[in-house]
């Protein structure tokens, strides 16, 4: 089956769980973030340094995506080895994994962030090469910085599949919140109502986009490794 469809159906099959780890695990992640930038804005607005405050808006919601991906991966992972209790695992390689993870993200999206504020396009391509990594880590079974070289060339080779998943996700993000945005503001102009609806949607949102990504690089590591094996044997 096509990674896109099994990821809708994996994702209505398993909802419950998907949602009770987003809800355990993003929403603490995201509030965190929202009082960090509301802080961080306020002071830019007083101190007129806007360029730091989109830079550390950007480091953090990136860093927070980074490490929330590892629950939701090694939970598919699990499910689809037929293995038992994938919540309970999941929870496990977040608490065995997470730190590892965390500290491959400061690097990775320090470097990200500094090459889209100062050049943008150098940023971009570090973003898309590297995307994986997480993904792979979980997998392989490995650390982040054992899976840079495989997930580099994944990056590599499918760096226009990757570009069109980022591109379709954010799609679907911006079109969720948007309608969720006009739905709540023609009611009430609340901005705890709106804060809420948006956090609400994104911990809904956000497990579909982690299983969608693990399929595909799950797909994709499959077919890498087939294609060295076979180079192996023809040499």
């Amino acid at each position: 089956m096509n990674p896109l469809k099994e990821s809708f159906h994996f994702y209505t099959r398993h909802i419950e769980s998907l949602l009770l780890l987003s809800a355990v695990i993003v929403l603490p992640f995201m509030i965190v973030h929202n009082m960090t930038i509301n802080y961080v804005s306020f002071l830019a607005a007083i101190t007129g340094a806007k360029v730091v405050s989109s830079f550390f808006n950007l480091f953090l919601l990136l860093l927070f995506f980074m490490v929330v991906q590892v629950p939701f991966a090694q939970y598919v992972i699990t499910d689809l080895e037929g293995e038992e209790r994938p919540l309970r695992q999941a929870f496990r390689a977040f608490a065995e994994q997470g730190i590892s993870v965390f500290l491959f993200g400061v690097v990775y999206v320090l470097a990200v962030s500094i090459g889209m504020v100062l050049f943008v396009v150098p940023g971009l391509l570090l973003l898309i090469l590297f995307f994986l990594t997480p993904y792979v880590a979980v997998v392989k079974g490995k650390t982040p910085w054992q899976c840079l070289r495989s997930a580099f060339e994944l990056g590599k080779r499918h760096f226009v599949p990757i570009v069109g998943l980022l591109i379709l996700t954010s799609v679907i993000e911006w079109g969720i919140s948007m309608i969720g945005l006009l739905s709540v503001t023609s009611i009430t102009t609340s901005f705890g109502a709106v804060f809420f609806t948006q956090l609400l949607l994104y911990v809904m949102l956000c497990p579909f986009i982690s299983v969608l990504f693990t399929l595909y690089t799950r797909k994709w590591s499959t077919e890498q490794v087939r294609k060295q094996e076979e180079l192996a044997w023809e040499g």
